[in-house]
């Protein structure tokens, strides 16, 4: 389509113009206004106004804190749909030159699209600007649409419709076929009407889901005048169950054959399994490590920078990273940039670095620490990080590094006291102050006087045997080989300790990083001690916390440097380690053998992950989560008979069994034929002026995400049952799966609840 743009009353001087034409559903939902440059630039403007209390700088910032500043998006991170049948139109010209006499040209390749869309043109020359907005409407003579779900289960059958609207054709005979490719199928594959000009019919259409996998729909409507046209659309049909992993581990001795267990592969959706068969000298399988690692789906700094560290040095898991990868082009580099990229986005002015986003304060101390270290290895790597931002950062480490909780502003130093567990906010600075201290020494900044008053007067003190090491390598840095050996010694000794209210902490966490830290700064005869107790009782990885699995990482690469990789022998191809095969079939992963020709043992671990092909059970592990449907009015709904149209409440309720704090991912899939309309806020829920009065009291959660097939939050649960609640709509009829809400803890597996699935039948609101 070619729009020819004049410019009116223009000067006499080069002129250039930008051409959007984009959705008008789309502008309308957004509120979007047509560019007005004049008003822009010549318009009076009201100042923005914010406070900020200068005076809470010199006192205890949680008296006073200065205003938070507004900006940045939520991060949460996690699987969504790959494709979804909707299309919208979005194009832009770019900036045309136009010359001297005003007229101008552009030309767009409007995508296969029915509707209107808004054409916005902003003109400006050296002295001028100019605006103005023009509806285009863009349609076939007679305009054919399949509305379809947003994506389907299998199992599940939905009723599309097909609609066919002869606007200006001759009445007559309109013809259609309908074709399916991929996982699923129509129940019929023609269509007819007789139409009047004028008329439009909509007809149900039946589909089915059989597997998970990306399917091609397409209509083809011939009709009179020699009228022809047709329409494609992409639909995933993915699982409503959270994917499961199954993880073996044995050692396998010289000559000794493996071939991976069928019953290790049953019992998942077709299409959706991947099987990975590693092998090790260590029983530290570093292939299954990271892949159980990247695959967490979440986002929170602290896992961003779990998943990106390891890949800085180990070039084992930078084939892995290649490996796993969905674009081919995509490489541990690009990943580790990435996460850099992401983590900087979340810093604040301060130096600070955010949880979930910029300003957000959810950060602790540790944390602070734990990514600016991330944020210097990187650049010493190679990889970009603009010296202003890590300055900033190393600059909030400054303030931790003191140990005084008041002093620090941007992270958050309070901790939840309870009989419960034994964490304190001094506790929290006396294992932060040791991390911020060793960050420094690395970057040549360290108050060398403050580090050894810290190993003298303050080293037993400190209960954690990871910043014990901390404090240890910093000083080793610093050039100080005494007090580093006392102070790596210190942390020998304390190995074993647990603090149940750190939910970063856990005694196999610790030992691998002194460990780690111990290979860093060459502390062979500790590196020595602890390698034989960094054995065989190492969890499965799906068991572990991506501290662990960060730290075990770091350690397995310290341990096997130098050591040459397993020799294996199979049937199965390899990969450029020899080492790690990965199927994505059943029939290939059950067909492979192994055979060990190394000179010596090697540890064997399988990883299978895929979508159960049956409705999970409800089960709890030291949590409990329910999920309940209302109707509008607060009457339980009978999901048997809702109406497309129906809008319902999803009520969340997520009870702790743990007197602590419990940082929760709450994942609630949706049913096929739902789309969320809205999240609920604590004063929906409040008794007096609340429109959802009846269903009390409503939890704020750190971060939410609404999107095409679930409901995402982050919340922390403590001593009490919490609600988070949404509603939704019907949009499709048909009978789905409704999949149970699970609710899991971010760094300890063991806490996780899931409700029971059911299904839930809508009907067409024509009847």
């Amino acid at each position: 389509q070619t729009i020819k743009v004049k410019v009116e009353n223009g000067p006499k001087e080069p002129i250039f113009l930008t051409l959007a034409a984009v959705d008008e559903g789309i502008l309308q939902l957004t509120k979007f206004q047509t560019p007005d440059p004049a008003s822009w630039y010549f318009g009076k403007k009201a100042l923005g106004v914010d406070m900020y209390d200068d005076y809470g700088r010199l006192l205890d910032p949680n008296m006073a804190a200065p205003g938070e500043i507004r900006s940045g998006g939520d991060q949460l991170g996690g699987e969504g749909l790959s494709v979804v049948p909707t299309k919208t139109v979005a194009l832009f010209s770019g900036i045309v030159d136009i010359g001297r006499n005003g007229k101008g040209e552009v030309t767009f390749d409007v995508p296969d699209f029915n509707g209107e869309l808004r054409l916005m043109a902003v003109a400006w020359s050296a002295t001028g600007v100019g605006a103005g907005d023009k509806p285009l409407t863009v349609r076939d003579k007679a305009p054919v649409e399949l509305s379809l779900p947003r994506f389907l289960a299998p199992g599940d059958v939905a009723v599309a419709t097909a609609s066919i609207d002869n606007v200006e054709l001759k009445a007559g005979a309109f013809e259609g076929r309908l074709a399916a490719g991929g996982p699923i199928t129509f129940t019929t594959d023609t269509l007819s009407a007789n139409l009047e000009e004028g008329e439009r019919v909509d007809l149900p259409i039946s589909l089915e889901a059989e597997e998970e996998g990306i399917a091609d729909l397409s209509i083809m409507v011939d009709g009179p005048q020699d009228f022809t046209v047709e329409r494609s659309y992409p639909i995933q049909a993915r699982s409503a169950f959270l994917p499961e992993t199954r993880i073996t581990r044995q050692l396998l001795n010289v000559g000794e054959n493996y071939s991976v267990p069928s019953d290790l592969l049953a019992d998942f959706v077709p299409g959706s399994e991947e099987t990975i068969v590693s092998f090790s000298p260590l029983p530290i399988d570093a292939g299954a490590l990271y892949a159980s690692l990247a695959r967490y789906p979440y986002g929170c700094t602290e896992q961003m920078t779990s998943r990106a560290l390891p890949l800085l040095y180990a070039d084992q898991l930078a084939e892995l990273a290649r490996a796993d990868t969905d674009e081919a082009d995509a490489s541990a580099k690009a990943k580790v940039q990435e996460a850099v990229n992401a983590i900087l986005n979340r810093q604040s002015p301060d130096g600070s670095i955010g949880l979930w986003r910029e300003g957000d304060r959810n950060a602790s101390p540790w944390l602070g620490a734990y990514t600016t270290d991330f944020l210097y290895r990187a650049k010493a790597a190679g990889y970009t990080v603009p010296t202003e931002a890590l300055d900033r950062a190393l600059g909030a480490l400054g303030d931790i590094a003191q140990g005084d909780a008041w002093r620090i502003y941007g992270y958050d130093t309070d901790v939840w006291e309870s009989r419960w567990h034994v964490d304190t906010e001094d506790k929290l600075m006396r294992r932060s102050a040791p991390f911020a201290l060793y960050v420094l020494a690395k970057a040549g900044e360290a108050d060398i006087s403050r580090l050894r008053y810290m190993h003298d007067r303050e080293l037993r003190q400190i209960e954690s045997p990871l910043a014990r090491a901390q404090l240890g390598a910093a000083l080793a840095i610093m050039g100080d080989r005494s007090r580093a050996t006392t102070a790596f010694g210190a942390a020998v000794d304390g190995l074993g300790y647990e603090n149940n209210g750190d939910y970063y902490q856990t005694p196999l966490r610790d030992l691998a990083g002194v460990l780690a830290l111990a290979a860093e700064v060459g502390m062979t005869d500790v590196m020595d001690r602890l390698s034989e107790r960094l054995g065989e009782d190492v969890p499965d990885a799906d068991e572990l916390t991506t501290q662990e699995k960060a730290y075990l990482l770091l350690a397995s690469d310290a341990l096997t440097k130098g050591q040459p990789a397993p020799t294996i022998e199979t049937d199965a191809g390899s990969d450029a380690s020899g080492s790690r095969f990965t199927f994505d079939q059943v029939d290939a992963a059950t067909q492979a053998s192994f055979v060990n020709r190394s000179a010596g043992p090697v540890w064997q671990t399988t990883l299978v992950r895929g979508a159960p092909s049956a409705p999970p059970a409800a089960s709890a592990s030291n949590f409990r989560v329910s999920k309940d449907i209302f109707t509008m009015q607060g009457n339980r709904a009978n999901l048997s008979n809702i109406e497309r149209g129906d809008r319902l409440v999803v009520k969340l309720s997520l009870t702790p069994e743990e007197r602590r704090t419990n940082p929760m991912i709450v994942e609630d899939l949706l049913p096929a034929g739902f789309e969320i309309e809205a999240v609920l806020r604590p004063s929906d829920g409040e008794s007096e002026s609340g429109a959802f009065s009846w269903l009390g009291d409503i939890a704020s959660a750190k971060t939410t995400e609404t999107r095409d097939d679930r409901y995402v939050s982050a919340i922390d649960v403590r001593s009490s049952s919490v609600t988070l609640a949404y509603v939704v709509r019907a949009v499709t009829a048909g009978e789905f799966t409704l999949p149970g809400v699970v609710a899991e803890d971010m760094y300890r597996p063991d806490v996780f609840a899931r409700s029971a699935s059911s299904r839930v039948t809508i009907a067409d609101d024509e009847g």
